[in-house]
């Protein structure tokens, strides 16, 4: 489904949904404040500017983003006034390169949005938006011009296979084994953004590969642990995947040098009312800036981490990191809360309640903008230790919560047996209230417990309009996700936060 940017200063809403009528995503805005770096960050090919009733901000927004959207080729679609037509010269000298007049029908914004798509495809070589674009599907298609089934450009780098592969050959040249497993993590990748699995590979014996997918730019790493001591896995990696492989084991090596030469930075993705649709909060995100890889993401880090025994040692180094940053922040940032992550292997650390609050005061941060996350992808074996540490913190003035709520282990029984105060809805079940019945119900579920638990609800992933409105119909407080903002640097943090 591909990605429509669309800002309205007086019709957002509305026209969001007729967007979203003609198939396509939306990522609405209502103000023209830092619209570059938004536009930039939704990945949209085309930008739809509604200058109805506000012509003179339509053409104001038309020039803040016209030589961005050219450089990265995108079009650019204004919808005007039949009674604003005058000005459709000063629209075509600030760089639209496409106009709609109102009053029209549906049909005939779906129309302009399609001739819009077509010009943005010619002008980048039929390819995608430059580095920021939406990410092709891992599958295949028909190709008429070469008459068969095609992978997809994500595909094939996956799978290191050269372009004009077919899908019937590339499928039949995989070992029978990892075609179920292929098939498995594709469906994974496309959901989640990362997964893992076991196989065998020549010279090697048995490996994990995980794979991970870079929400931005829709590239595929494939990072490769071997199992067991193979005496040259360095080399037959390199071998068997030359181009974009990482081995596991090179990144783990690597992590004790890039913590202390600070290669390992914090990012900060907003958490926003949906009631009052301000930003109240963060949550701070690891991002690794590999000297020779480039960036690492999140699920790759944690996963080199685990490999070389320094999982506690990085939650301590991102925590310390995270704190110092939103201490130091300007007045415009200072009422923020800041959510941090910690461990099952955190929470099984001696005194870790003790020390987790060491670290705030340290900062000179107040301990009640901290909120305390426990990610739910590992399994906590000591729940009456772990409900200690929480509570602990808690009474110190911190908040609680669950993260990735339906994803890893005992979902349910963490709720009550853990002292929480909120619930991080996972990105799987926030794309699950757009899905078919049955995922619609468990997701509406989930809210409805949190509700019945005195629970507030965060949640993830939000990425469209029509997610944020049903959100904000079910009741939940917080959502976070690429509809407001990535994840942000401190300087970009506060340039959002004083546009709002």
């Amino acid at each position: 489904m591909r990605t429509i940017f669309l800002l309205s200063f007086r019709q957002r809403d509305e026209l969001a949904a007729a967007v979203s009528r003609g198939g396509w995503r939306t990522v609405a805005a209502r103000r023209r404040d830092g619209l570059d770096r938004r536009v930039a960050a939704s990945a949209a090919r085309v930008v739809l500017i509604d200058a109805r009733g506000a012509a003179d901000e339509g053409l104001e927004a038309t020039r803040m983003i016209a030589a961005a959207a050219a450089a990265a080729g995108r079009a650019l679609l204004v919808l005007v006034s039949r009674g604003d037509a005058a000005l459709l010269d000063a629209f075509h000298d600030a760089g639209a390169t496409q106009f709609l007049a109102s009053p029209m029908r549906e049909a005939e914004l779906h129309a302009a949005i399609r001739f819009a798509e077509r010009y943005a495809d010619r002008v980048s070589g039929g390819g995608q938006v430059a580095e920021e674009s939406a990410p092709e599907p891992l599958g295949w298609r028909y190709d008429r011009r070469q008459r068969s089934l095609q992978l997809t450009p994500t595909l094939r780098d996956v799978l290191q296979v050269p372009a004009g592969s077919t899908a019937s050959a590339v499928l039949r040249g995989l070992p029978s084994d990892l075609r179920p497993l292929l098939a498995l993590s594709l469906r994974r990748l496309g959901m989640e953004g990362a997964t893992a699995f076991a196989h065998d590979l020549p010279g090697i014996g048995r490996v994990v590969q995980h794979l991970q997918r870079d929400p931005r730019t829709g590239r595929i790493h494939a990072l490769v642990e071997p199992l067991g001591a193979a005496p040259d896995a360095s080399a037959a990696l390199r071998e068997l995947f030359p181009r974009r492989t990482r081995s596991l084991v090179a990144l783990a090596q690597d992590l004790p040098a890039a913590l202390a030469a600070g290669e390992v930075e914090v990012l900060f993705q907003p958490q926003v009312s949906l009631a009052s649709d301000t930003i109240t909060g963060v949550e701070a995100l690891a991002r690794w800036r590999h000297a020779r890889l480039g960036e690492v993401g999140a699920a790759a880090l944690l996963a080199a981490a685990a490999h070389a025994g320094q999982s506690v040692v990085l939650s301590a180094y991102l925590q310390e990191r995270a704190f110092a940053l939103a201490a130091a922040w300007p007045p415009a940032l200072a009422g923020l809360r800041v959510a941090i992550n910690v461990t099952a292997e955190d929470l099984a650390t001696t005194n870790f309640a003790t020390t987790l609050l060491a670290r705030i005061d340290a900062a000179g941060l107040q301990r009640s903008r901290v909120t305390v996350e426990v990610t739910e992808s590992g399994l906590i074996e000591n729940r009456v230790e772990a409900a200690s540490v929480l509570s602990a913190l808690r009474a110190a003035g911190c908040r609680t919560a669950i993260d990735d709520f339906g994803t890893g282990y005992s979902s349910l029984s963490y709720l009550s047996a853990l002292p929480l105060d909120y619930l991080k809805l996972d990105k799987s079940m926030t794309q699950a209230l757009e899905g078919g019945e049955r995922e619609r119900i468990v997701a509406l579920s989930v809210l409805e417990l949190a509700r019945s638990l005195g629970l507030g609800v965060v949640a993830e992933g939000v990425e469209t309009e029509a997610q944020r409105l049903l959100l904000a119909a079910e009741g939940c407080e917080l959502y976070q996700g690429w509809l407001c903002a990535p994840p942000l640097d401190s300087a970009a943090l506060c340039a959002l936060v004083q546009a709002a």
